[in-house]
């Protein structure tokens, strides 16, 4: 048995310990009854008057992205059916700010699953959220459509086992409550678990994953690690918000949206860091490295625009600033939505970024990249769009001189291989997911 990590330095150590524990042992019964007692056959319910998403959240904007994009299609296919976000962190959010949104927004953690996998055990719970919530959420996963996993990178041995067991309970969540299940695109695996954690997550891995109606891994490697566990189910999709154009934003807003549509400078290049990618290379030697791409787009007559992707790399978005006190390098400092993002980076000739999903919004819209990245999911991208010479592994220390000769050959060729991307890109949308998914 594991607890969750997360949760060790919260307060209420040992009440969390209890709980934890209630959690994996509610988890397990369910795993044994299922083991028992296979009712696979039996047709999961198919009606309901609300849809939950899980895994997505308002604060990275990658997320927030993919959060908007499922609202919008949902909506669009759904309009009778409430639609739910369940996410622990925006649920903090001012009401204020949470109304401004077209869908709702509830608790979601372990404390959560657990109240909803055993009612009885409030007793042991953490009572971070009163009984009414509690209860709240019972009620609209007990009469729910369906559950849609938007996670971005959480079934995987790089997040932890923590993670994954969260993950799995909501499949299990959708099995004890007969939710049909979609796990929409997201990168998956490895699962190089130790050898204590495989005794717990291996029963859950083979029992469970064959449960949603699909599965789909972003990357060949995911697909490739879910070999041992399901086929039938799995299916490669690319990312959901390259496969869409836009968002409606009657389906999103609750009201009209008062976006900061920002117009930038001609002849102007973005860069995006990822505070992961800093935490798994040295530091000193790739602020080096943005302090020599800057000079090159500098001497090029290149505008520079610094945006932060997600809430943790401003204090990096201000010291890449700081490298070169240059004019022509701006930094929006402001907590820009997806779509104030998605606008920017449209007006760009290029981007070198760090997040996966300023890559995504990039190519979304015809711009090219040069990828600083950390993970498989990096790599497989711009492979498909034919970039894969434009892929830097953040991971290992980057030649300085290879990495501007990337930007140099990107000044002269940006026109070309926006023109590559964008028939990749209409290529992608003939037969988006969704279309594919939910036509009925």
């Amino acid at each position: 048995m594991f607890i969750l990590e997360k949760d060790l330095h919260m307060s209420g150590f040992y009440r969390k310990q209890v709980r934890n524990a209630s959690l994996i042992t509610a988890v397990e019964s369910r795993l044994v009854l299922e083991r028992m007692f296979d009712d696979h056959g039996l047709e999961s319910r198919k009606t309901g008057d609300s849809i939950a998403i899980v895994g997505g959240e308002l604060f990275n904007k990658g997320a927030q992205a993919m959060t908007l994009t499922v609202v919008n299609q949902m909506a669009e296919r759904f309009p009778e059916k409430d639609i739910y976000l369940l996410s622990g962190r925006d649920y903090e959010r001012d009401q204020k700010e949470k109304n401004r949104y077209a869908f709702s927004i509830l608790p979601w953690d372990a404390e959560v699953q657990l109240s909803l996998l055993s009612p009885g055990l409030d007793i042991v719970n953490t009572e971070s959220y009163s009984k009414r919530e509690r209860e709240t959420v019972r009620k609209v996963f007990s009469n729910c459509s369906m559950l849609i996993d938007i996670s971005g990178l959480a079934l995987s041995s790089q997040m932890g086992a923590a993670a994954s067991f969260i993950y799995l309970t909501n499949i299990v969540l959708s099995k004890e409550y007969d939710v049909p299940m979609y796990v929409l695109p997201q990168s998956i695996g490895p699962f190089d678990f130790s050898a204590g954690k495989k005794i717990v997550l291996n029963p859950l891995l083979q029992t469970y994953l064959s449960y949603p109606e699909v599965i789909c891994p972003r990357e060949k490697a995911g697909a490739v690690a879910l070999e041992s566990y399901t086929r039938s189910n799995v299916q490669q999709e690319f990312d959901i918000v390259l496969q869409t154009e836009g968002y409606e934003l009657d389906n999103v807003f609750a009201s009209e949206p008062n976006l900061d549509l920002k117009k930038i400078d001609t002849e102007a290049v973005g860069i995006v860091p990822n505070s992961r990618v800093f935490e798994r290379t040295n530091p000193k030697e790739l602020y080096k490295l943005y302090e020599a791409v800057i000079d090159e787009l500098l001497e090029s007559g290149k505008t520079i625009y610094i945006l932060r992707h997600s809430v943790e790399d401003l204090d990096l978005c201000r010291n890449i600033k700081q490298l070169n006190d240059n004019d022509n390098i701006h930094l929006f400092e402001e907590d820009l939505s997806a779509p104030e993002l998605e606008h920017i980076i449209n007006q760009l000739e290029f981007l070198i970024g760090s997040r996966y999903h300023s890559l995504v919004h990039a190519y979304k819209h015809g711009v090219p990249v040069i990828a600083i990245g950390w993970a498989i999911k990096y790599e497989e991208l711009l492979d498909e769009f034919g970039q894969s010479q434009y892929f830097f592994e953040g991971r290992e220390q980057i030649d300085v001189e290879i990495f501007v000769d990337s930007v140099s050959r990107m000044i002269n060729e940006w026109e070309s291989e926006t023109e590559t991307i964008l028939e990749k890109l209409d290529e992608v949308r003939q037969n988006d997911l969704f279309s594919r998914l939910f036509q009925n």
